[in-house]
């Protein structure tokens, strides 16, 4: 049995997914450190909710609080990395030891904009061409195992549920989300990590750097989008890392 007190690592999966996504990182994680993965409002079982920020960042102090004499590191991979970001202001800064955020330095302004934009509404007019539950069944899981993920960890989402009418909501949110400015209220360190051909997360990159002080990035090479999944042993390894230098 975990102490109460034991480093936690609380886990913020990326839109449309659900807490099972950290799966095959979780296999990697010290199994000295204590893991909390809540699916955010609109995801997983809790598809029918409606997402916001708010409410997503109240599933992470909810979920810090459940857990209060513990130190904290919250990680984070695409929209749970910003969802990482808007929570730690809320966050004790006692507990909070670090945030570990993957995928989530795009600015999503102006031109930036634009890739996602098209994004939602190729998603939106997808469903209303198939349903969403057709690309649930087909679309979801065939581009996931491209990525080369385990059948045993796209199963374990599936089980729990997809979500692809919740992706409009959350890029909604994150576009709303002012990242740049949220940094300043955030003491705590900070790993971003970004894949080399995730264009929008490497171009934003060096103005989150250059607002957070006690930051520092991480590169994949050959890498895009969804770096917790697509090489979960190499991200498992930096969150070991990163774990025992701020828990020490």
């Amino acid at each position: 049995m975990t102490a109460p007190s034991a480093p936690t690592l609380v886990l913020l999966h990326g839109a449309t997914l659900n807490a099972r996504m950290w799966d095959a990182v979780r296999r990697h994680l010290n199994p000295t450190y204590r893991v909390i993965a809540p699916d955010l409002p609109g995801h997983g079982s809790r598809r029918d909710e409606e997402f916001t920020f708010a409410a997503a960042i109240e599933t992470v102090r909810a979920s810090v609080a459940s857990i209060a004499d513990a130190p904290v590191v919250l990680v984070g991979d695409s929209l749970g990395g910003y969802v990482a970001q808007a929570a730690a202001p809320f966050l004790d800064e006692g507990q909070l030891k670090g945030l570990v955020l993957g995928g989530s330095t795009a600015i999503l302004k102006g031109t930036g904009y634009l890739p996602y934009w098209a994004a939602v509404e190729l998603f939106r007019l997808m469903m209303a061409c198939a349903g969403e539950e057709r690309l649930l069944r087909t679309m979801v899981p065939k581009s996931l195992r491209r990525q080369g993920l385990e059948e045993r960890d796209i199963q374990s989402m599936a089980d729990v549920g997809f979500s692809l009418r919740v992706f409009g909501p959350a890029i909604a949110g994150i576009r709303d989300f002012d990242a740049l400015h949220n940094l300043a209220a955030i003491a705590s360190p900070m790993l971003f990590i970004n894949g080399d051909r995730d264009t929008g997360m490497v171009r934003g990159e060096p103005q989150f750097l250059a607002l957070a002080p006690h930051a520092r990035a991480h590169r994949f090479e050959k890498c895009g989008h969804g770096v917790s999944m697509l090489r979960s042993a190499e991200f498992a390894d930096l969150v070991n890392q990163f774990a025992a230098e701020v828990f020490d």
